[in-house]
């Protein structure tokens, strides 16, 4: 049987906010300072402020090193302040006189004593169950984590940032999710005569929704020999539909590029934007087709676009129309066609970061943000 891997804890702690840490550490504090108090109660007699003040703190403190000593795995730590704490009480009791406010066999005073050490021994026991039952959490928490840190570099892998010309077309495309690990796609595939290049958007986030977009990309990579986009969406839907679960879809925009001449496919997906140079102008080609996954038997259609010397064609998700500013107003589509007529002029890396420039002016980014532009110089 494999040997189950140790818990990184250094790696935890390295990786946990300053503020959380402090507040762990003077939970701690909190805690066995009662301990102070309780302590003083084993003794029932008088005590100075001054000393009720040493007593607690001596106990938070102690209490405090000696986990940031298990946190360091610097264990003979613990022994060092185990003798300091020793010491102290030690020389408390020899160099300090209270007068004693119960008489020794006092039912009152032996009552108060046990109490005491029961509650002290309650809270040790409590908090060594806690660490426990943190230490579970944590281990499982890495296992997730490590899972997760996995997908988000195949995410990374499998949707790098894409600029390059094919024939008469430079294209750019780029995606930033919105957690750890996407479910947008964006890829180029082709040389200069044929080339398809396309964006999609799977339902959902997480780790799931980036396993069928992992699927989607090989379908398409393995299925892109027909420049036309409705027939290779065919054949993907026919490979992904018996490999999804049913609350699962991709939506997607396909443009493919057969000696210059553009065809757009577009399943569930929001509208291209086409700017016209010469109009100056930004015209929608909106959707005719279901996401890809809805049903078990599908037809995509396919439509030539124009796209003129100075045009710039833009496929986006929803992730960059679909921002709430503090109202819940939602942005739209406006804006960005706004931004792509009055920037259309830009490198393409600009002109991306401009338009991405309004989602994130308007609201908080909540859903992958993801673009392929194609401009014909």
């Amino acid at each position: 049987m494999a040997k189950k891997p140790q818990l990184p804890r250094n790696a935890f702690w390295k990786t946990t906010p300053l503020l959380s840490r402090i507040l762990f550490f003077a939970g701690v504090f909190s805690l066995f300072s009662s301990v102070g108090f309780l302590y003083l109660l084993l003794q029932p007699r008088y005590v100075t402020y001054g000393r009720l003040l040493a007593t607690v703190l001596v106990m938070g403190g102690l209490a405090a090193l000696c986990a940031l000593a298990g946190v360091e795995r610097k264990y003979w730590l613990i022994a060092v302040v185990s003798i300091a704490e020793g010491t102290y009480f030690m020389l408390l009791e020899n160099y300090t006189h209270t007068t004693q406010m119960l008489p020794s066999g006092s039912p009152i005073r032996s009552q108060l004593e046990l109490l005491a050490a029961g509650a002290i021994v309650s809270v040790v026991a409590g908090y060594t169950l806690f660490i426990s039952f943190f230490s579970q959490q944590g281990a499982r928490y890495f296992r997730a984590k490590n899972e997760i840190d996995l997908a988000s570099e195949i995410h990374r892998a499998l949707v790098p940032q894409i600029h390059q010309t094919l024939g008469a077309y430079e294209l750019f495309g780029a995606s930033v999710p919105s957690g750890e690990v996407g479910g947008d796609l964006v890829d180029v595939t082709g040389d200069a005569n044929s080339w398809t290049a396309y964006v999609a958007d799977v339902s959902g986030h997480g780790v799931s929704a980036g396993l069928l977009m992992a699927m989607f990309k090989t379908a398409v990579r393995t299925r892109a020999a027909d420049p036309r986009p409705d027939v290779l969406l065919q054949q993907v839907h026919r490979a992904l539909y018996p490999l999804k679960t049913n609350n699962m879809f991709v939506t997607a925009g396909v443009l493919s590029s057969s000696d210059g001449r553009l065809s757009l496919s577009l399943a569930g997906h929001p509208a291209l934007l086409r700017y016209s140079k010469t109009s100056g102008m930004v015209e929608e080609h909106p959707t005719t087709d279901m996401p890809v996954g809805i049903l078990p038997d599908q037809v995509f259609t396919a439509r030539p676009v124009a796209c003129e010397k100075g045009d710039v064609l833009l496929l986006l998700t929803d992730g960059l129309t679909e921002v709430f500013d503090s109202r819940g107003n939602e942005m739209g589509v406006a804006p960005v066609k706004a931004e792509l007529a009055r920037s259309a002029a830009l490198p393409l890396p600009d002109l991306f970061t401009a338009l991405r420039g309004v989602a994130l002016k308007a609201g908080r980014q909540d859903d992958d943000q993801t673009m392929l532009l194609v401009r014909r110089p």
